[in-house]
This record gives structure tokens, sequence and C-alpha cells, in this order.
């Protein structure tokens, strides 16, 4: 995969929040129960965060979401 670049942060408000809660080191699950969401949807919210920006982790994520300011 790629890296996202400039100008390709379409995460929505929910993925969004997602992200930041995973920079917090919390797992799907705990996600899950603070947002009060299933644990199958915090997943899928993360592979589509993934996806939309190209990387291949949770922490290649954050670090990218980190560098390009959105966290």
């Amino acid at each position: 995969m790629r890296p996202c670049r400039a100008g390709c942060w379409d995460l929505s408000p929910r993925e969004t929040d997602i992200l930041r809660l995973v920079a917090q080191g919390l797992n799907d699950a705990a996600i899950a129960r603070r947002l009060f969401l299933s644990a199958h949807t915090v997943h899928r919210h993360i592979a589509n965060i993934r996806t939309k920006l190209g990387v291949p982790s949770r922490a290649a994520a954050v670090a990218a979401a980190t560098r390009a300011g959105l966290l």
C-alpha cells in the first residue's frame, strides 16, 4: 500500500473518532464499549481507515494522521 498524500483525507467524523481512540492505545473491544458499537463495527471502521490512508497497520494509520496534523 502507498501512504496517503496531501488532500486525500476523506475520513468520516466517526472514523476520525475511532482513529483518535486507536492513538490512545485502545483495542477494538475497548473502543466499541466507549462508543456503544460492536467490536466488528470498530474493526470494519479501522479497515476502512487503513484503506483510505493507504497504510498497512493501525500504527501506521496513527503515524500518518499525526504527521498530517489530523490527530
